[in-house]
């Protein structure tokens, strides 16, 4: 068995595949690591390019690709059983492609995985300026997930950082770990698939949380993201929102208990209303994302699912909302008087739920 895989999925990212690699390569230990790449029919020569540096470098690298897309969730689920069957390894990283590691990144992540309560260790991600970009995701109690410290000096990061989930971008578990969270709670694989894109990490790190297990940044881990937060206009308003906000509401449906969601229930009506008149600027079309999240929720293989957590849980609904957090306050977004406002009003909110529930 080796000791670390590294998993790397890949689609039109032609520019970053050799930045990755050449650090890939000045860092990890060739004997007890594998690499395996996937790469998501892509168009863009992100496959000859990963070809030509595995030649360049000599990486223990595995590379194949798949054709067509198939989402982010199913492409990692089908690189991890594939590595799991061909080259089994103790840990398991998930990178994304637009990421260059630093010296000694990977041992600090192997060392906190080795804790028997830590069930996900990530990174801290730096943007190429040096400033943070991630030092570890909070998740709002209406189910809205985003990056914590974003444009904070990376000496800024507490001792003790809180985070409710890792970015999937570098973050780390054990394969026994997730084994046990499976068996727990009757689930398989790393990610949902049903998912597709998008807050498949958020998941990931909400079942580690049910199951028991703790999430972790690992600041002495340090990989920089080459990340931009603000996308086009057309963008924001489309395919890339619309499944944030899918999938936000389906993890809500699925994970929480049905009496919290009953008491969410006002909360989330007022924000549902906040967001079709545009106070809230996220995925306008809110009649299109309410059926496509009923038409997630009519599959019967979603209240098995549901059933299966509900049943295998270990965390109560009133912890999970402990580690949650009722600001919305995210370091790139403008933050006026309304959102002052509104902000502190949500902060009390969770502060009032978290106390009513016992369960």
């Amino acid at each position: 068995m080796k000791q670390l895989g590294i998993l790397i999925i890949t689609y039109q990212c032609e520019r970053y595949i050799a930045p990755l690699l050449e650090s890939l390569a000045a860092t990890i230990d060739r004997e007890n690591c594998v690499i395996w790449m996937l790469d998501n029919a892509s168009t863009d020569g992100t496959v000859d390019a990963i070809v030509r540096e595995h030649k360049r470098l000599e990486l223990p690298l595995h590379v194949s690709n798949i054709s067509p897309n198939i989402g982010y969730a199913r492409a990692a689920n089908r690189a991890f059983a594939a590595l799991r069957k061909e080259e089994p390894c103790e840990y398991v990283v998930m990178l994304n492609p637009d990421m260059v590691v630093h010296p000694g990144w990977w041992q600090p992540l192997v060392a906190e995985l080795n804790k028997p309560d830590v069930g996900t260790a990530s990174a801290l991600l730096l943007l190429p300026e040096g400033t943070i970009n991630s030092r570890g995701n909070a998740l709002h109690f209406l189910g809205l997930g985003y990056v914590q410290g974003y444009g904070e000096p990376a000496s800024a990061v507490p001792s003790q950082p809180e985070l409710f989930f890792g970015s999937g971008a570098a973050q780390a578990f054990r394969t026994a770990t997730l084994d046990a969270m499976n068996q727990r709670l009757g689930t398989d694989n790393v990610f949902w698939e049903d998912l597709f894109i998008y807050a498949e990490d958020t998941d990931f790190g909400w079942r580690m949380r049910l199951a028991g297990f703790d999430n972790r940044l690992v600041p002495a881990s340090l990989v920089t993201h080459d990340h931009q937060f603000w996308v086009p206009h057309a963008t924001v308003s489309g395919e890339r929102f619309f499944y944030i906000e899918r999938n936000r509401f389906l993890l809500m449906l699925a994970n929480f208990k049905v009496a919290t969601l009953l008491v969410l229930l006002p909360w989330l009506v007022a924000s549902e209303i906040a967001l079709a008149l545009g106070v809230w600027k996220l995925y306008p079309r809110r009649f299109k994302l309410w059926l496509a999240v009923w038409q997630e929720t009519r599959k019967e293989g979603f209240w098995a699912r549901r059933r299966r957590l509900q049943e295998g849980r270990v965390a109560n609904d009133h912890e999970i909302l402990e580690v949650m957090t009722g600001t919305i306050r995210h370091g790139a977004l403008p933050f006026g008087p309304w959102d002052r406002r509104m902000d502190a009003f949500l902060r009390w909110s969770h502060r009032l739920i978290t106390d009513a529930i016992w369960w």
